[in-house]
């Protein structure tokens, strides 16, 4: 296995478009690194920049010790696994996991070792005679991922593998791809437009937006303390929410103010954002982070937005609320299913705010951030 180093890579297609803009990144050995965002944010363009599937404009990639620019996809060392599985349908699954090593000409004691290893690993030794036809979707990825596990290659490059596949058999791959990368010690580049998928397969998540990242961080760090407008929308089901409104300063304190509703911010924060005073701001704030009475973390007098409820939606063990707040802001909170709540309903929104986020309405930058979370960001 060895590291990955992308320098300042670019791709600039022809005609001009950017597909990947100064793409800088250092991927440690074993590390599970995930590239998430938008259909066009450039992450597969990345991908394939590694693989060699696709030519960088300007930049260099890195394979271990080696510079990789001008060798050929199948001189670097790694094995993708692609989106559709790309299996050969006329071979069984043991000659789809066996042809790559018979093109590199390895013994045949070798390969029939390697194939039945990785077959066990995955648990398809049963499907070894079978051709791709004969196998359910999940059956195929397995095949796909044990093609590249025989190779056993520096690095392991997956293009949104489980996208094809159904809600629950997309679960279950996560676990079994989570399961297999501990086992193998494996360096693997990721890439998927799930955010589910981002947050639990990742050691680090790389999120990127129109060609360029935006964040590089763990993703329980990414996910609370999002440097961004586009990160903190991005990432979180459903939504973070966003209201507008402008800061003041009133009697020693910061308040964010929406309407003629007004929040107090907490005093650490209001010291990082005190040179906004008097300017529109947007304050961030995560559904779960509003809660529907003045107790425990959402206590306190001056944390409550007025709200009411338009659509209430029962999820078994919770629900997801909608309110339109001050000024007809749209807002969605997480109740607990056994809080009594009704369309057209008065609500007080109680914020945690100690779980809040001020964006800059110029730069989407989050103002609210402590400097170690900065510095720590990418």
């Amino acid at each position: 296995m060895a590291d990955v180093r992308l320098e300042n890579v670019t791709k600039v297609f022809p005609g001009g478009t950017t597909a990947v803009d100064g793409f800088t990144l250092d991927i440690a050995n074993q590390e599970f690194i995930v590239l998430v965002g938008p259909s066009g944010c450039g992450k597969s363009t990345t991908l394939r920049m590694v693989a060699g599937l696709e030519e960088i404009s300007s930049g260099t990639i890195r394979i271990g010790n080696r510079v990789v620019n001008d060798v050929p996809p199948k001189d670097r060392d790694i094995a993708m696994v692609f989106q559709n599985y790309a299996l050969y349908p006329h071979m069984t699954v043991y000659k789809n996991m066996a042809f790559g090593l018979k093109l590199r000409r390895f013994p045949k004691d070798e390969i029939d070792r390697r194939v039945r290893e990785a077959a066990k690993i995955l648990g398809i030794e049963n499907l070894l005679e079978r051709k791709p036809k004969a196998l359910s979707g999940g059956q195929r990825q397995r095949v796909a991922v044990g093609r590249a596990i025989v190779r056993q290659p520096q690095a392991f490059l997956f293009d949104e593998p489980l996208s094809n596949l159904d809600a629950k058999l997309r679960v279950e791959m996560r676990a079994e791809l989570k399961r297999l990368h501990h086992r193998l010690q494996t360096t693997v580049i990721y890439v998927t437009h799930d955010q589910a998928e981002a947050m639990t397969l990742g050691d680090r998540v790389v999120v990127m937006n129109e060609g360029k990242i935006q964040q590089v961080a763990p993703p329980l760090e990414i996910y609370d303390y999002p440097v961004n407008r586009f990160v903190a929308g991005f990432l979180g089901t459903p939504a973070m929410n966003f209201v507008a409104g402008r800061l003041a300063a009133s009697n020693g304190s910061v308040l964010f103010e929406v309407g003629s509703s007004q929040i107090r911010l907490p005093q650490a924060v209001a010291k990082r954002v005190q040179a906004y005073v008097g300017k529109p701001m947007t304050l961030g704030v995560r559904p779960e982070d509003i809660g529907y009475s003045a107790a425990g973390k959402f206590a306190g007098p001056d944390n409550v937005l007025p709200a009411t409820v338009r659509v209430v939606e029962p999820l078994g063990d919770e629900q997801i609320v909608h309110l339109a707040g001050p000024t007809d802001a749209a807002m969605i909170c997480k109740l607990d299913a056994h809080v009594k709540v009704g369309v057209d309903q008065r609500m007080d929104a109680h914020l945690d705010l100690d779980r809040i986020h001020l964006f800059d309405d110029p730069t989407g930058c989050n103002i609210s951030l402590e400097p170690e979370h900065v510095a720590h960001a990418s």
